[in-house]
């Protein structure tokens, strides 16, 4: 506390210590030694293929790099550190706001020719069951039964479909009672815009499959329980850089 005189008058001034701010990553274009393979969002049944692949996630016990996309700034990794990236089923639960920040970020940690792959829910397949009033789409099905159970409430079909979009957290315990589960959604060719506006080329990016793809780094996929193996309802996208 500091007393000072200010137009005649006794002022009390308190001083206070801010934290710093993390020093921004490195941008030095060197890899580090030995490439690194990236999973967002792996959850607790993957099990890692070898040890240069590392996790990203919201929870502790999963990540690697623990990361609050809701916060997100960058990631901890050097310029052209990574080999390939992976990430399903995980994307859409990061705010539109912070979407763009982390593809950017991917394409800054991928080295030249490294691939990332995205699994997301097909929010134009969604849609066409919508608009067909398809009741028994799996999808809806599973979506009215989850919420009839943890919220009493009785989904229409619209509210079906919506989820795909915008949705309730089912970890509220981790990120609150209000937060949100999918907060973003695309189609394919969506899904290439945000990708060119991150930095990567239209050209190198293509539509894939289930468990079809350029590399040899995702056998993983489809091994353990996951959304990704929900080929029913998933866009599956690869892109290098």
């Amino acid at each position: 506390m500091k007393s000072i005189r200010l137009l005649g008058y006794q002022v009390d001034i308190r001083v206070k210590k801010v934290k710093k701010r993390p020093a921004p990553p490195p941008t030095s274009g060197q890899p580090v030694a030995g490439s690194i393979k990236l999973h967002f969002g792996p959850g607790p049944n993957w099990i890692k293929p070898d040890s240069s692949w590392l996790s990203v996630d919201v929870e502790p016990d999963w990540g690697d790099i623990v990361v609050n996309f809701q916060e997100f700034e960058f990631l901890p990794l050097e310029d052209n550190s990574c080999q390939c990236v992976y990430g399903s089923h995980v994307f859409e639960h990061i705010s539109l706001f912070k979407t763009p920040l982390v593809f950017k970020e991917i394409y800054r940690v991928l080295e030249p020719g490294g691939i990332f792959r995205m699994v997301a829910p097909d929010a134009e397949k969604s849609v066409k069951e919508y608009v067909s009033r398809n009741e028994d789409f799996p999808l809806f099905k599973r979506r009215k039964e989850r919420l009839k159970t943890m919220y009493g409430i009785d989904y229409t079909l619209f509210e079906c479909m919506r989820d795909d979009f915008i949705s309730r957290s089912g970890q509220p315990e981790l990120l609150g009672k209000n937060a949100l589960a999918h907060q973003n959604a695309w189609d394919f060719e969506t899904l290439c815009r945000d990708l060119v506006r991150a930095g990567f080329n239209r050209d190198n990016i293509r539509k894939m499959g289930f468990r079809q793809s350029s590399t040899k780094q995702f056998d993983f996929e489809g091994t353990y329980p996951s959304e990704a193996n929900e080929d029913y309802r998933s866009l599956y996208v690869e892109v290098s850089k």
